[in-house]
């Protein structure tokens, strides 16, 4: 049974997630890079991490250790947590390299296909692919943000999660090795995890037709207070019926109706389940991950799929062009895709879910 995990990540799921695990008694190091050294010593002069909102669990907990310094931090990890944006898997991959050992296992949270970067990264450092199951969580940990120094508020409670290993024949593997750690159920294989990720579908459109709003209100604006507009809901519609014919070439139907949740959440006096979640602020600006990492990760990889299996979605081309103009950015060939993943313009869908599966 796993005792000691390591969480990479100085943001909000990683403060999240190094409290709530260090609430289920394991040993729990915090490491980000040098860029997040503040915010370890916030939680090392705090002398832990105040968890607030509805995880489930809500106090004040002490991880074994917060630090910069991922060779100290890795040493004794069974299970490494990465809970970084997919703008930043290479970085953490190459962190993680030079420290790992056989047997550690890694998961990311969320996934987003960052699996493939990690396994490339840990190829080309000579690591026994054998030795190292990486697995994808299906979206993240849970919604949450870094509210005050060392203080992690958490939107809804952390659910049982699907995940996913590369290849998928390891998935079982994963999940006996994590007992006791998170609740999980199997997805077939990484791709299908991505493509049902609802950010996509969720946060750009929003935040675009937001942007005005977005540019006056900077750190003040909350999406799911001041973004939900009528028209805000019509362009999630339009892209959530996007999705639903891209997932049927698949053979897989949406978890959730991305548009009913949004109509929920502006139901204040019949779903006060919201509360806590419809205080989240963000984004602050169009640069913000809602946009940056949902264009570049989950919206890129249901382009290309879509592209590859005859599945026209022009409201979602039409807003990751925008969004690409925007930041100037052309997220539509940077993002990630069935090509730069290695995958090219020979190889059916087909082909590509035996391989990784």
């Amino acid at each position: 049974m796993i005792r000691s995990i390591t969480v990479i990540g100085g943001g909000g799921t990683g403060h999240t997630a190094a409290a709530f695990l260090t609430s289920k008694g394991f040993r729990v190091a915090l490491c980000d890079s040098g860029n997040f050294q503040r915010e370890m010593d916030d939680v090392n002069e705090q002398g832990g991490i105040l968890l607030r909102g509805r995880s489930g669990v809500v106090g004040f907990f002490t991880p074994a250790l917060a630090t910069t310094d991922h060779a100290r931090a890795l040493k004794d990890a069974e299970l490494i947590l990465v809970c970084v944006p997919a703008t930043r898997h290479e970085e953490a991959a190459r962190a993680i390299a030079p420290h790992l050992r056989p047997g550690q296992h890694i998961l990311l949270s969320p996934g987003n296909l960052g699996s493939f970067v990690f396994r490339r990264v840990f190829d080309e450092a000579g690591i026994d692919p054998a030795a190292n199951i990486i697995a994808e969580l299906e979206g993240n940990l849970c919604p949450c943000r870094l509210s005050a120094k060392a203080e992690a508020t958490v939107g809804l409670p952390i659910r049982t999660k699907k995940v996913a290993a590369l290849p998928g024949s390891r998935t079982e593997e994963f999940i006996a090795f994590c007992e006791g750690v998170l609740e999980f159920v199997p997805n077939k294989n990484v791709f299908e995890g991505a493509l049902l990720s609802d950010n996509y579908v969720l946060h750009i459109g929003t935040s675009l037709l937001s942007a005005a709003t977005i540019e006056a209100m900077g750190e003040d604006f909350v999406l799911f207070q001041h973004g939900l507009s009528d028209a805000a809901i019509h362009c999630v519609e339009a892209v959530r019926q996007e999705r639903i014919r891209l997932l049927a070439a698949f053979g897989l139907m949406e978890r959730d109706s991305a548009t009913e949740f949004f109509e929920e959440l502006r139901d204040w006096r019949n779903h006060p389940e919201y509360d806590v979640f419809r205080t989240l602020a963000g984004p602050d600006s169009l640069t913000h991950r809602y946009v940056a990492e949902d264009c570049y990760a989950c919206a890129s990889l249901a382009l290309s799929c879509a592209r590859r299996v005859g599945v026209a979605m022009p409201t979602l081309e039409s807003i990751m062009t925008l969004a690409g103009a925007v930041n100037q950015r052309d997220y539509l060939s940077e993002g990630r895709t069935l090509e730069n993943l290695g995958f090219g313009q020979g190889r059916s869908m087909d082909e590509i879910v035996a391989a990784i599966s």
